[in-house]
């Protein structure tokens, strides 16, 4: 696994391996069940006040903002949809901070319901999987159903190259933050780029995880996919290079959390 040491003191990257450094929002609502995909689930297990808060975004998918102060910096995993501006200053501010102080955010996968609020925290360093980049900035077009339909209704606001700094990584890498370890797992086809992350106890697995009303936790969604069969064989994978023993609780990006469990982990796949 690589290894990435962050330190905003100095404003430094120190990279142990070889990495690709880049200077680099409304999604057409469902009607199909939005009251019930809207609820969280489990979410107070991962509130950790001053230390750590998750907050949710406007829309019919409640998509999950989790901020979280570092020794390093403040971090963000994932940007939400509409209202994100609002609820990065909720979140924040129960941190004693200000969406500025994000150092460092960390994004599961590009889809619009996930970087909504990136004009809002543009000076950090935007980690992703490389493969997710020409996505993120609006150079290549996602070929699931519902995410490529959404773009010929309404265009994405997209950072263009020039307006924000981005770490683009291709393998599993680790992401030293002072006293704390991030760990970044690449699970490419729900997205081609889509990453996991693993931050205490808490493994954020985007849409590759994902909550259903009535069937409960499984994997990445057929209609929200490129590539579903690969999105499920990548998170197969992922449980032999996760220590599963340091995962206490797994969420999507839509603020759905559950406790680790076997049982858990063979319905993702599914």
């Amino acid at each position: 696994m690589n290894q990435v040491i962050l330190d905003t003191l100095h404003s430094r990257l120190i990279a142990r391996s070889s990495l690709f450094m880049l200077a680099a929002r409304k999604w057409c609502p469902a009607t199909i069940l939005v009251a019930s995909l809207a609820c969280t689930r489990g979410l107070e297990w991962i509130q950790d006040a001053p230390n750590a808060v998750a907050v949710t975004t406007s829309g019919s998918w409640a998509s999950m903002i989790y901020l979280a102060r570092t020794d390093s910096g403040m971090i963000a995993i994932d940007l939400g949809w509409m209202g994100a501006a609002a609820a990065l200053q909720r979140g924040t501010r129960r941190l004693d901070a200000k969406p500025s102080d994000v150092r460092f955010a960390f994004i599961t996968h590009a889809h619009r319901d996930h970087i909504g609020g990136w004009p809002n925290v543009r000076a950090a360093r935007f980690v992703l999987g490389l493969p997710e980049l020409p996505y993120f900035m609006g150079t290549a077009q996602y070929q699931g159903l519902v995410p490529s339909s959404a773009e010929r209704v309404s265009v994405t606001e997209r950072p263009k190259s020039s307006d924000i700094a981005f770490i683009g990584i291709s393998q599993d890498t680790s992401f030293v933050l002072g006293s704390d370890t991030l760990w970044a797992f690449v699970v490419p086809g729900h997205t081609p780029g889509s990453t996991v992350y693993l931050f205490r106890g808490i493994l954020f697995g985007g849409d590759a995880v994902n909550y259903r009303p009535f069937t409960g936790f499984q994997g990445a969604r057929p209609e929200m996919s490129d590539d579903p069969a690969q999105s499920r064989a990548s998170i197969t994978a992922l449980w032999q290079r996760v220590d599963t023993l340091r995962v206490k609780f797994i969420c999507s990006a839509h603020a759905k959390c559950a406790r680790n469990s076997d049982e858990l982990r063979r319905a993702l796949a599914k």
